[in-house]
């Protein structure tokens, strides 16, 4: 016979782990918002949290009743996840979001502040280049043109010896 005081200490843990439950399946539903994953992926996450439920469900069971399963187990594990539910999902779930936002902007921020030395450095090297690339180009397509003169001369001469030869 097991007293009444372990008969509530095993009421309490399974409500524990009620409660834990919500709050994973809350995590489950930010990371679906999140991600919104395809058909197959969808298949594998519902496999993957269902798995952790369990495992967490056997934990709790095993920690406050040595794995006896009782009626009482069951309604501390609904009555958790109702209590979660209904009383602190929501703020779970906004600190949770909120949380993320600002760790978002923060790791956008410290990517521009990583970036920032990179641009810096390539406006330094494009702006002189650019600068130098207009003034020099005119004097590039002269020194290119006077280059391919000889070729030119070359084919226009054999072009007007084979007219000059077809004409006869």
């Amino acid at each position: 016979m097991i007293p009444i005081s372990q008969e509530a200490y095993i009421l309490l843990a399974t409500i524990y782990g009620g409660i834990l439950i919500g709050f994973i399946y809350d995590l489950y539903k930010i990371f679906r918002k999140i991600f919104n994953p395809k058909k197959i992926a969808t298949l594998i996450q519902d496999f993957l949290f269902w798995l952790i439920i369990s495992v967490v469900a056997f934990y709790v069971l095993i920690v406050s009743n040595q794995g006896a399963l009782r009626f009482y187990n069951f309604l501390g594990f609904v009555i958790g996840a109702a209590t979660y539910t209904f009383f602190l999902s929501e703020i779970v779930t906004n600190a949770i979001l909120f949380v993320l936002r600002i760790l978002r902007s923060f790791f956008l921020d410290l990517y521009q502040l990583i970036k920032y030395p990179f641009v810096v450095g390539l406006c330094l090297i494009e702006v002189p280049y650019s600068y130098c690339k207009s003034k020099t180009k005119p004097i590039y397509y002269k020194t290119r043109r006077y280059f391919k003169l000889p070729g030119r001369i070359i084919k226009s001469s054999k072009k007007n010896i084979n007219n000059y030869f077809k004409k006869k």
